[in-house]
C-alpha cells in the first residue's frame, strides 16, 4: 500500500514538474505563462519551448515521434530544433538545425535519444535534464537567435551535434546544402534548400553558431559515414548530413552554445547572432526575454481573477503572440524594405480572432502585416491564405482571407497603410484571382478546376467569396470607387446561390449545399457536407456564415423568432463544432437578433471547453487562444467590420492599455461562474440598449460596466421577453 501511494505521490510531482515555471513572488506575468497548455494533453498542437514574440525562431525540445508540434510528453527526447509552428494540424512543419547534446557519438535520433527529467517551462526561459546522459539543457531565446547551456558531467566524450539535414518527420529533407566548422573560432556553419513542409515549396535556410569552448576534436557526417577531423561537408542529393564536436568535460562544466537562423545566408545568420547575444550570459538573456513578455503581456491587465483564471488568460495571450513571425529585413526572395511577416498557418484560423484582437492591443502589427501584404502582391502578384517559409501556397481553404484582414483595419480605421495600394490588391482578388464559375455565374461550381487546390468548396468557397466582396466594397466605397461599390456589394449576395430552400433536416428547411455546374443542388442531408460540400464543415455549421448580411439570413430561415428557435436546435444537438474556426461567429448571431442572453449563455458552453491544459481543438496559430481571450473579456468582434458583440465578462475586471495611451476598462459587476448573464450594460456612463459597441468606443478610452446575474433578463431583447420562454431556451425546464 505505500508503494502505491508513493508512486502516486512521485507521479503528482512530475505533473507539477513538467507543468511550467511556479510563478514568482514578484508577480510578473511572464511567469503567469504555462507554454505546456495545449501541449501535454491531447488537444492544441502547442509547442513548450520559448521564444519572443512574434520572433522568426521558436527552439524547443523535439522527442520520437513528436507529431506535428515535434513534442510528445510520453516520448525521448532527440534534441533542441531552432524552428516549429504554433498549434498547427497535417504535416509537420520545420523542426530545422536540431541541436543534441550527449555522451558518445550516435547521429541517429532513435540511437541517442534520452528520457527527461526536471522539465520547466516558461515563456522566456526552458529547461529539462536529459537522463541517460545527465546532461542539465537550459535555453533563452532572442530574435532571431537562441543560447544553449548544457551543464555536462565528467566524461572524456561529450559531444554536441547539429543536425542540418532534418526537419520533423523526415531525417534528410536537405536537397542541397553544407555543414562547416572552423575549430579555431568554435563556429559551425551551414544549411541550404529544404523541403517537405506542411506547405511543400522548397525554402532555403541558414544558420551560424557559435561555441563557448574549442573543441577537443570534431567532424561531420553524411548518412550513416561519420569523418572524424573533417571541417566540412556538401551535399548535391537528399541525405542526413551533420557535424559534431566532442569534449573532454568535468563534472558539472558548462558548455554555452548559440546559434542564429536565417532565411537570407549564412551571413545574415552571422549578423543576426552578432547584434543579438553578443557573449555568454544566459541569465541577462533570459531576464531581457522576460521583460519583452511582461511588456507585451500587460496590454491586458486582470484584476481579482483566481489564480487559474490568471494561468489560462496569460498563457492564451501568450499564444496570441507567436504567429505571424516578423522576419523583416530576412527575407531571401526580393529586396524590400517592406515589413515581411511570415508563417500565416494558415489566415483561414487566424483572420477572426487573432487579428482583431491585435487591432486593439497590437495596431503595429495588423498595420505591418497588411503592408506585407501589400508588397507580396507586388513581388508575387497575388497573396495566398497560406504564405510559410516565406513562400506563398494557394490552399483555398475558404476564399480570400487576406481580404477580411484588410478590411477589418480599415473599418478600425488604423493608420499607417497605403489604402490604394491596398486597395488594389483586393480588386486582383475581386477580379482575377475568385474562381471563374464564381465571377461568370456567382456561384463555385461543385468540383471545379481551381489552382485554390482540393480544399475549395462549392458551398464553403461560395460564402467566404461572398464575404471577400462585402469587404472589397467598403473599401471601394471608402476610396470613392462608387463602381466598383456597387458591383462587389451587389455579388456579395452570391451566398443565396448556394442556399437550397427545399433541404430539410428535423423540420428545418434551407441550408446552403454545394450546386453543379448546371445549377442543380447536390442532395447533401444538412448534417454532412464535411469535406465535400464545406471544407471542415457541415450544411449546419456553413449555413450561419453570413456576417455581412444576417437580416437576410434570418429572412431565408423564417423569420426572427424561427431564427432563434432554429439556433438554439443547432446548438443544443451538437451541430455547431466549437473545435473549429467555421463556428466562431455562431454564437454572437444571437445578439443580432435581440437575444443576449443566449448569447451569453453559449459563450459560457464554449468557455468552459477550455480546461485546464486543453484548447477545445487545435490551437492553430493563436486563433483559439485569441477567441479564448474574447470569451474572457465579453466581448466579440465579427472581423472585417468594427462591431463588438457582447456577451459579458467572466471577471471582475480587466483593463486593455491601449497603444495611444488611453485605457478601456471592461468591469463584470458579480462575475463569476454561475453569474453569466448580463442584467445591464453602461458605458461610460450611459445605459446601453443594444448588445453591441464599436471599435471606436475602445479606441477613445473610458469604462463599459457589466451587471452579471444568474438567469436570463430583459436587457438587450428590444422590450421581447418571456422568463419562461428564456429558461426553456437555453435547457432549463420551466
Amino acid at each position: 500500500m505505500l508503494r502505491i501511494i508513493l508512486s502516486i505521490v512521485v507521479c503528482l510531482l512530475t505533473i507539477i514538474d513538467v507543468y511550467a515555471e511556479p510563478p514568482s513572488k514578484t508577480g510578473s506575468l511572464a511567469d503567469l505563462v504555462d507554454p505546456m497548455l495545449g501541449v501535454v494533453a491531447k488537444r492544441g498542437s502547442c509547442v513548450p519551448g520559448t521564444c519572443l514574440p512574434h520572433a522568426s525562431i521558436y527552439p524547443s525540445p523535439d522527442t520520437l515521434r513528436g507529431g506535428t508540434n515535434g513534442y510528445s510528453q510520453q516520448q525521448n527526447i532527440v534534441g533542441f530544433s531552432q524552428l516549429h509552428t504554433q498549434g498547427t494540424g497535417g504535416t509537420p512543419s520545420y523542426g530545422n538545425f536540431l541541436i543534441s547534446p550527449q555522451i558518445g557519438l550516435k547521429t541517429l535520433e532513435s540511437d541517442h535519444a534520452s528520457p527527461k527529467a526536471d522539465e520547466i517551462a516558461a515563456c522566456y526561459r526552458y529547461q529539462v535534464r536529459l537522463t541517460r546522459y545527465d546532461i542539465l539543457c537550459e535555453v533563452a531565446p532572442a530574435r532571431h537567435s537562441t543560447l544553449y547551456k548544457f551543464t555536462f558531467p565528467a566524461s572524456d566524450d561529450a559531444h554536441i551535434l547539429i543536425d542540418v539535414a532534418r526537419k520533423l518527420d523526415n531525417s534528410a529533407a536537405l536537397s542541397e546544402g553544407s555543414v562547416a566548422i572552423d575549430p579555431e573560432t568554435c563556429t559551425i556553419t551551414g544549411g541550404g534548400v529544404i523541403g517537405g513542409n506542411w506547405n511543400p515549396a522548397p525554402y532555403k535556410v541558414y544558420f551560424c553558431a557559435k561555441l563557448s569552448k574549442k573543441p577537443a576534436a570534431f567532424g561531420v557526417w553524411e548518412d550513416s559515414d561519420v569523418r572524424s577531423g573533417m571541417a566540412k561537408a556538401t551535399l548535391k542529393e537528399n541525405k542526413r548530413l551533420g557535424a559534431f564536436v566532442q569534449y573532454n568535460t568535468t563534472a558539472n562544466e558548462v558548455i554555452y552554445m548559440k546559434i542564429a537562423v536565417s532565411f537570407k545566408s549564412e551571413k545574415q545568420a552571422a549578423a543576426w547572432l552578432d547584434q543579438e547575444i553578443r557573449g555568454w550570459d544566459f541569465d541577462a538573456l533570459k531576464s531581457q526575454a522576460a521583460d519583452s513578455w511582461n511588456k507585451a503581456l500587460a496590454s491586458i491587465t486582470l484584476e481579482n481573477a483566481s489564480p487559474q483564471e490568471m494561468r489560462k488568460f496569460y498563457s492564451s495571450m501568450f499564444h496570441t503572440m507567436i504567429q505571424p513571425r516578423d522576419r523583416t529585413g530576412d527575407n531571401g526572395n526580393w529586396d524590400s524594405d517592406a515589413p515581411f511577416w511570415d508563417d500565416h498557418y494558415t489566415l483561414w484560423d487566424t483572420w477572426k480572432t487573432l487579428f482583431p484582437l491585435m487591432a486593439i492591443i497590437r495596431p503595429d502589427v495588423v498595420r505591418d502585416n497588411v503592408n506585407s501584404f501589400i508588397d507580396r502582391h507586388k513581388h508575387n502578384g497575388y497573396v495566398a491564405t497560406a504564405f510559410i517559409q516565406g513562400k506563398e501556397y494557394k490552399v483555398g481553404q475558404g476564399g480570400d482571407e487576406v481580404d477580411n484582414v484588410i478590411a477589418d483595419v480599415y473599418a478600425k480605421s488604423i493608420p499607417g497603410v497605403n489604402w490604394q495600394d491596398a486597395y488594389e490588391l483586393l480588386r486582383y482578388h475581386a477580379d482575377q484571382n475568385r474562381t471563374a464559375n464564381y465571377r461568370d455565374h456567382g456561384y463555385v461550381c461543385l468540383n471545379e478546376k481551381t489552382d485554390f487546390c482540393q480544399r475549395m468548396k462549392s458551398g464553403s468557397g461560395t460564402l467566404a467569396f461572398a464575404y471577400n466582396d462585402f469587404c472589397a466594397a467598403q473599401l471601394a466605397k471608402g476610396l470613392g470607387k462608387m463602381d466598383d461599390y456597387q458591383r462587389y456589394l451587389k455579388r456579395s449576395r452570391n451566398w443565396e446561390n448556394v442556399w437550397d430552400p427545399a433541404a430539410e433536416d428535423s423540420g428545418y428547411t434551407g441550408f446552403v449545399r454545394a450546386r453543379k455546374e448546371d445549377g442543380q443542388f447536390v442532395p447533401t442531408p444538412p448534417r454532412k457536407g464535411y469535406n465535400t460540400d464545406f471544407y471542415e464543415g457541415t450544411c449546419w455549421i456553413y449555413s450561419y456564415f453570413v456576417p455581412h448580411d444576417v437580416p437576410g439570413l434570418v429572412e431565408k430561415m423564417g423569420g426572427r423568432q424561427k431564427f432563434i428557435e432554429r439556433l438554439c436546435f443547432a446548438l443544443r444537438n451538437n451541430l455547431i463544432d466549437f473545435t473549429n474556426e467555421p463556428s466562431f461567429m455562431t454564437i454572437w448571431l444571437f445578439d443580432l437578433v435581440k437575444r443576449p442572453y443566449l448569447a451569453s449563455h453559449w459563450a459560457n458552453v464554449l468557455r468552459n471547453d477550455f480546461d485546464d491544459r486543453n484548447y477545445p481543438g487545435d490551437e492553430d496559430s493563436g486563433a483559439m487562444s485569441s477567441l479564448y481571450v474574447f470569451l474572457t473579456t465579453g466581448i466579440f468582434p465579427f472581423a472585417g467590420q468594427d462591431v463588438y458583440y457582447l456577451h459579458g465578462p467572466s471577471v471582475p475586471k480587466l483593463i486593455f492599455h491601449l497603444p495611444n495611451g488611453k485605457t478601456f476598462t471592461i468591469l463584470g459587476k458579480n462575475a463569476s461562474p454561475s453569474n453569466i448573464y448580463i442584467q445591464s450594460v453602461i458605458l461610460n456612463g450611459k445605459p446601453l440598449d443594444n448588445p453591441w459597441i464599436r471599435h471606436k468606443d475602445i479606441l477613445n478610452g473610458g469604462i463599459l460596466i457589466f451587471t452579471m446575474g444568474p438567469a436570463p433578463s430583459k436587457w438587450g431583447c428590444d422590450g421581447e421577453f418571456d422568463p419562461s420562454i428564456a429558461l426553456r431556451e437555453i435547457g432549463i425546464a420551466n
